[in-house]
């Protein structure tokens, strides 16, 4: 058969990941069984070290929020993983921090993260906008992406062409007006909305949905469909029913 199935998640966030939409990917996953998994980056939150981050979230430190996006990596076994503005923060202190203790830290905890995904045989990129992967049968780009806006698959597509990416916690769908076809998607979060109190004042949240997506990939042609299961009212909706 040519069409291989994929399931990708995003923005999990470390310990702020949402028990409930962890369990429905957990039983999703099970049941499609895909031959290809991808995580489109945010596995980690690192809160402690973000600009502006609050006394308490200092406090919380980076050791447990990266055992649980570990933890995450070890049930899901993608094999593609693409890093996030929030994965980024520690590779940006490690390079920019002006406290040389902290640079230290960052540097040391940098390694350990592409030995982690070394171990795991994970291929992952790290967070810049000329960087992506593709799955071995093709199909889209994958990213974590970059493009906040309110048509944010739209978005991303006049940049990156077919893709698929995570970042504004909005699942969002988009079919180019072009004679060559071609799509984009944007995925939701896995992580607990509430415990993102950064962004409470700011209107976007209201889109936010905790979601993720599953398709098919032509290993032949290259063609794809991706499809959201979504959280709506308590209960995980998807085109293949209630999960």
């Amino acid at each position: 058969m040519s069409w291989d199935k994929f399931m990708v998640v995003g923005c999990t966030h470390g310990s702020h990941i949402d028990k409930d939409a962890e369990a429905a990917a957990q039983r999703f996953m099970k049941e499609w069984k895909p031959k290809h998994k991808a995580h489109l980056g945010d596995c980690f939150d690192f809160a402690g070290i973000r600009k502006g981050a609050s006394p308490e979230e200092r406090m919380e430190g980076i050791s447990s929020d990266y055992q649980a996006g570990i933890e995450l990596l070890d049930w899901y076994k993608p094999s593609i993983l693409t890093l996030g503005n929030h994965d980024h923060r520690i590779w940006r202190v490690a390079n920019e921090s002006s406290n040389g203790v902290l640079a230290d830290m960052a540097y040391q905890f940098c390694g350990k993260i592409e030995d982690d995904l070394r171990k795991r045989r994970i291929t992952w990129t790290p967070s810049a906008v000329t960087e992506w992967l593709k799955f071995p049968c093709g199909g889209p780009k994958l990213l974590h992406g970059y493009r906040s806006t309110m048509y944010p698959a739209k978005a991303h597509f006049e940049n990156w062409g077919d893709c698929i990416t995570a970042h504004v916690h909005k699942p969002d769908g988009y079919e180019a007006r072009h004679v060559d076809g071609g799509r984009a998607y944007t995925i939701g979060t896995l992580a607990d909305l509430d415990k993102m109190s950064y962004a409470n004042h700011t209107p976007a949240k209201l889109a936010w949905r905790n979601s993720f997506g599953y398709g098919l990939i032509n290993s032949k042609t290259g063609d794809w469909q991706m499809w959201h299961v979504i959280k709506q009212n308590g209960v995980w909706v998807s085109p293949l029913g209630v999960i």
